[in-house]
C-alpha cells in the first residue's frame, strides 16, 4: 500500500514536472525584444511627444500593448501576435469577439483586426533601448521596463 502511494506520488511528480517545462521555451525569452518596453518618445517629423504611459510587452510570439490611465489607476489591455524578421517588426492587435474595440488614437497604431498589420523597422534594439520607425517621419523611442 505504501509502495503504491509513492510510486503514485514520483508519477504525478513527475508528469507536473513535465507539462511545468514544456509550457515555453526558455521562459518565452525570444531575444533582446522580450519582456516589457515603455514607450518614452514618439516622434512625428522635428515634433517629439514624451510618454511614459504606453508599454509594449513581447513574450514568445504574443504581444501586449497597455495604456495606462494614471489618473483613474485603469490599465487598457490589447492583445495580439508579433513577428521580428530581421530588421523589421509587424503586429496585429486581435479584438475580442464579444464587441468592437476601437484603439485610442494616442497609441498610433492601426484598428485592431488581422487584416491591420502595424509594421516597423527597427532601428536600434539593444538590452536597454528600442527604437522602432515608421515611414519617413515617425520614431517610436522605448526604454525597457
Amino acid at each position: 500500500m505504501k509502495a503504491k502511494a509513492i510510486i503514485y506520488g514520483l508519477l504525478l511528480s513527475l508528469t507536473l514536472g513535465i507539462t511545468v517545462t514544456s509550457c515555453t521555451q526558455n521562459d518565452g525569452y525570444i531575444g533582446p525584444i522580450f519582456g516589457k518596453w515603455q514607450l518614452i518618445e514618439m516622434w512625428e517629423g522635428e515634433t517629439m511627444t514624451p510618454h511614459d504611459n504606453i508599454y509594449y510587452n513581447f513574450q514568445t510570439d504574443v504581444i501586449l500593448v497597455q495604456l495606462v490611465h494614471r489618473e483613474v489607476n485603469v490599465t487598457d489591455a490589447y492583445y495580439g501576435n508579433f513577428v521580428k524578421e530581421d530588421n523589421e517588426l509587424r503586429f496585429s492587435l486581435v479584438e475580442p469577439s464579444q464587441y468592437q474595440v476601437v484603439l485610442p488614437a494616442e497609441l498610433n497604431l492601426e484598428p485592431m483586426g488581422l487584416d491591420h498589420v502595424n509594421v516597423f523597422h527597427i532601428e536600434k534594439l539593444t538590452s536597454s533601448q528600442m527604437i522602432l520607425t515608421r515611414g519617413e517621419n515617425e520614431r517610436f523611442v522605448f526604454r525597457k521596463f
